[in-house]
């Protein structure tokens, strides 16, 4: 992970400052409608801020003749967001050199394309923002104290997908419920429910086990008494359809579950539950490399 954030680093590095306009390019990374997640992009950024306000401080330490200001302001440098999707809504941070300072924003996405406000001054961040590059301008409203017209580029060097942790987190407290059963010792009879309950996590939505609906449990073999051997079971599904499954035994360990959503086919279950990896955060390694402190 470390030698691909260096590749990224080193090639974003090396890009030239953005221009005054960038046009939005069609998405090839688009996230999802439904994503809930968050992506951190690096960059740079380039542009003008004026002050319209005598007694507004200046950015940088370039000199303004004019007593009473509004002398043009040119800013650029390096640039880092992290941004957060619910869906359409989206809510970010980010900073940078050369006279930006940090902030937050707040707003909406359509497909890849974003429309998002800097929550101190109202300024209005357009342009695309999807898994590979959040990529556009920054203008500022009329009579603002400060006008900006900035242009950004940045690459996604890093994604999170928050459902996909949650997920997991639910999964690997299913199997602290009910994997002592399904992976454990004694008759397959007693532990098709358990079975299933865990299956439900493996499953769309509307096609798991209703628990307390499994009836007509039987045990089904080739020779009698075999230690190979499968368990039977009518149950009905979350969506309310009447539903089957199988589960598969030898010598009394779980092999496998086929059911009637997919006939012929027998699902393995790991017994070993998944892991949730520490998220790297970009920034913070990027921190330790250049021995700068990170505020994302």
């Amino acid at each position: 992970m470390r030698s691909l954030i260096l590749a990224l680093s080193l090639a974003v590095l090396g890009v030239a400052p953005a221009a005054a306009q960038v046009a939005t390019q069609p998405a090839s990374g688009g996230l999802p409608d439904d994503f809930h997640g968050k992506v951190q992009y690096f960059g740079n950024h380039s542009g003008e801020v004026t002050a319209t306000v005598p007694g507004t401080p200046r950015r940088t330490d370039q000199k303004c003749p004019k007593r009473e200001g509004g002398c043009p302001e040119q800013i650029g440098g390096s640039f880092q967001a992290e941004l957060e999707f619910d869906g359409d809504i989206v809510r970010g941070t980010y900073q940078g050199t050369g006279g930006m300072r940090p902030s937050s924003l707040i707003g909406r996405r359509n497909g890849a394309n974003c429309r998002l406000f800097d929550t101190a001054d109202g300024s209005v961040w357009t342009g695309r923002c999807d898994g590979e590059a959040f990529i556009g301008t920054v203008r500022s409203v009329p009579n603002a104290p400060e006008q900006i017209e900035v242009a950004f580029e940045t690459v996604g060097v890093n994604t999170v997908d928050l459902d996909l942790i949650r997920w997991k987190r639910e999964l690997i407290a299913a199997y602290d419920r009910y994997g002592g059963i399904v992976f454990g010792e004694g008759a397959g009879e007693s532990r098709l429910e358990s079975i299933l309950l865990l299956n439900n996590y493996l499953v769309d939505d509307g096609m798991g086990y209703r628990p307390g609906t499994l009836r007509n449990v039987e045990r089904q073999s080739d020779k009698k008494n075999s230690p190979i051997y499968s368990v039977y079971g009518d149950y009905v599904r979350s969506d309310g359809a009447s539903a089957w499954a199988r589960a598969r035994f030898e010598y009394d360990r779980f092999v496998c579950l086929e059911t009637s959503n997919q006939p012929g086919y027998c699902r393995v279950i790991d017994p070993t539950p998944p892991q949730i990896e520490p998220t790297d955060d970009f920034f913070a390694w990027l921190g330790e490399v250049t021995g700068r402190p990170q505020e994302l």
